[in-house]
């Protein structure tokens, strides 16, 4: 039986959240999962000001806070899982590298040599652009 962590969707049209999830592989995305692990919103969230918050920056700006998306994760749970041969999905793999239970995964695109163009291949031939008298 291989198990996999993977984001089952609930929410409204353009309003999506997710849980975290642990199911079979072959089981529907909609369908009963093992365990729910969490819970992951991907829309920006302001977040809510306390009486700390200011108003302004020490520079005289209107302090605007940062949006974030929530994550909320039973990491005992998750590190069980993984444990025991649990596979995460890809969006799964990047929310638990975010939160810093797994290291990331090898990029599967091919990364572009970056070849010096300051120094010439080979000094003792002269440089075509020089003068040459």
């Amino acid at each position: 039986m291989v198990l996999r962590i993977r984001l089952a969707r609930f929410g409204t049209k353009r309003k999506p959240v997710y849980n975290i999830v642990l199911a079979q592989a072959k089981s529907a995305r909609g369908k009963k999962p093992i365990e729910v692990l969490g819970t992951y919103n991907p829309i920006p969230q302001l977040p809510l000001a306390t009486p700390d918050t200011p108003e302004f920056l020490p520079h005289g700006e209107k302090f605007v806070p940062k949006k974030f998306k929530d994550i909320q994760l039973d990491s005992l749970r998750t590190k069980y899982w993984l444990g025991v041969g649990a596979q995460p999905t890809e969006p799964v793999a990047k929310l638990l590298h975010l939160i810093g239970l797994i290291e990331p995964k090898p990029s599967t695109t091919k990364q572009q040599k970056v070849l010096p163009t300051s120094q010439p291949s080979n000094p003792e031939l002269p440089q075509a652009n020089a003068l040459t008298t």
